[in-house]
């Protein structure tokens, strides 16, 4: 957890590096004043007061000259503004500096924002996760990482395209020829689609993305060994029989590593952003000027 030192924390301007300091240093307060239209919400003055935080730690750190999109940004503008001239970008750069071009560009403004709070959810060494605590987020997050059980089955397809009119009777002769089955397999019943197999093993989601909603709830709950149908899609109609039903599990850890490490640690970077931003918060001084 981070602790106040000393008066206040600020952010490193080692972004690029990929390392994050906040130091604490004496002496007063930062202290900026931020101007607000006199309707705005007390949400939306605390996001910008936060926001103006942020750029002002940008510039006090320099960024506005070291970040490589804004320099080429304002350069592009410069070229856009100047298009006659025959100066070099760093000369470019300069006078667009003195313009204070990079107070109002909203480019500008959007990238210094993106990177301080790149900056303040930078996740540190000690704060990395051990394999014991993607193990520990696994279990208690199963639902994050649950698999959908496959259902296998038997499918029997009638094309509304090929079939056209006789469609509805040629179903019912269908299903009296199924039933009439008994257990053997439904060889050579039914007409081709693509994708379609005599038997397929597929979660409920892919029925669902394949065959449409109807067909996924049929097939999870049918009764193993029941033939069910006819079953309407956009295709046709279609006859399921369940085999077997595989029920959701939650895999292993070293088949879903990645994908845990990857969950977890958005949860830490989400919780280092918000210690981080409060402890500015806390250490600037804000006056908010409410404007017509």
């Amino acid at each position: 957890m981070l602790r106040p030192l000393l008066h206040f924390f600020l952010i490193g301007a080692l972004l690029f590096t990929g390392r994050v300091v906040f130091q604490g240093r004496g002496g007063d307060p930062p202290e900026i004043t931020v101007q607000m239209s006199a309707e705005a919400t007390e949400a939306q003055v605390e996001k910008e007061i936060r926001n103006q935080i942020l750029l002002n730690e940008a510039r006090r750190y320099g960024w506005y000259h070291t970040d490589p999109i804004v320099f080429t940004h304002l350069i592009r503008n410069m070229r856009f503004i100047e298009p006659d001239s025959t100066d070099d970008d760093l000369t470019l750069f300069k006078r667009a500096l003195e313009m204070k071009m990079q107070e109002h560009d909203p480019v500008v403004r959007a990238r210094l924002l993106y990177r301080a709070r790149e900056a303040l959810a930078h996740v540190p060494k000690d704060r990395m996760p051990t394999r014991d605590d993607l193990e520990q987020h696994r279990v208690a997050h199963q639902d994050r990482f649950e698999r959908e059980g496959k259902l296998r089955f038997e499918h029997v397809f009638l094309s509304g395209t090929k079939r056209g009119e006789a469609l509805a009777s040629d179903a019912v002769a269908m299903r009296t020829q199924l039933a009439d089955l008994g257990d053997a397999a439904p060889q050579g019943l039914g007409d081709p689609l693509p994708g379609l197999r005599a038997v397929q093993s597929s979660t409920a989601s892919e029925i669902k993305a394949n065959y449409g909603e109807e067909l996924s709830v049929v097939v999870g709950e049918g009764v193993i060994g029941s033939w069910r149908g006819p079953v309407p899609s956009v295709y046709g109609v279609h006859f399921v029989r369940v085999l077997e039903k595989e029920p959701s599990s939650v895999p292993a850890l070293t088949l879903i590593e990645a994908e845990v490490r990857a969950n977890l640690l958005s949860e830490v970077r989400r919780e280092l952003s918000r210690e981080r931003m409060e402890a500015l918060r806390e250490a600037y001084v804000v006056h908010v000027e409410r404007v017509p």
